[in-house]
C-alpha cells in the first residue's frame, strides 16, 4: 500500500476515533482520570485541528514534503493512542479509555504500515517524528501558557505596580 493510501486511511481512522471519543465520553473520562484542564470548546477545536492536519498531510502526499507530513501525522496518532489511551488505562487499573478501540485497532496497524513503507532518510524520519510529537503537544503547551498572565489575554493595567508601591 502506498503512503498516499495509508495517510487517507489514517485520516478516516482519526475521524472514527473522534466519533468513538465523543460517543463514549473521552472528555469526561480524561478530566477525571488524567486531570486534564481542557474546556469542551478547546477539546473540540483540538480534534478539528488534528483532523485538518491529517487532511493537509493527505492532500500534500504527492509533493516533496508529503512523506514527512505523513510520518508526522502518523507519529501524532501513535502518541495519541499510547499517551492518551493505553498508558492512562494501565495507570487506572485497566479502566477503559474512550478512543482506545480505534487507537489500538486502527492507529497502531496504520502506523506500522506507514513506518514500514516510508523511505525517508534517517535524519528526515527523526525530524518528522519530532514534528508529530510537537504537534500533539502544542495544545497542552498552550494550556500551560494560558495560566501565565502574559499569555492569558487579560489586559495589563499600566502603572498598577507603582500604585501598589505608593500605598505601602
Amino acid at each position: 500500500m502506498s503512503l498516499t493510501v495509508l495517510v487517507w486511511l489514517a485520516v478516516a481512522a482519526y475521524a472514527l476515533h473522534i466519533v468513538e471519543e465523543h460517543i463514549l465520553g473521552w472528555y469526561d473520562w480524561a478530566r477525571k482520570t488524567m486531570n486534564i484542564s481542557l474546556g469542551w470548546e478547546q477539546y473540540v477545536i483540538t480534534e478539528v485541528a488534528i483532523l485538518i492536519l491529517g487532511l493537509t498531510a493527505a492532500m500534500l502526499a504527492g509533493t516533496p514534503i508529503g512523506p514527512t507530513l505523513i510520518v508526522a501525522f502518523t507519529t501524532l496518532l501513535l502518541v495519541n493512542v499510547i499517551f492518551f489511551h493505553v498508558l492512562p488505562m494501565l495507570a487506572n487499573g485497566g479502566r477503559f479509555s474512550p478512543g482506545a478501540i480505534s487507537g489500538v485497532f486502527l492507529f497502531l496497524p496504520l502506523a506500522w504500515h506507514v513506518f514500514k513503507t516510508q523511505n525517508l532518510s534517517q535524519n528526515d524520519l527523526i525530524w518528522a517524528c519530532v514534528l508529530g510529537i510537537l504537534l500533539i503537544l502544542w495544545p497542552m503547551l498552550l494550556l500551560k501558557l494560558k495560566g501565565v498572565a502574559y499569555f492569558s489575554g487579560a489586559p495589563v493595567r499600566a502603572g498598577s505596580k507603582s500604585k501598589a508601591k505608593r500605598r505601602r
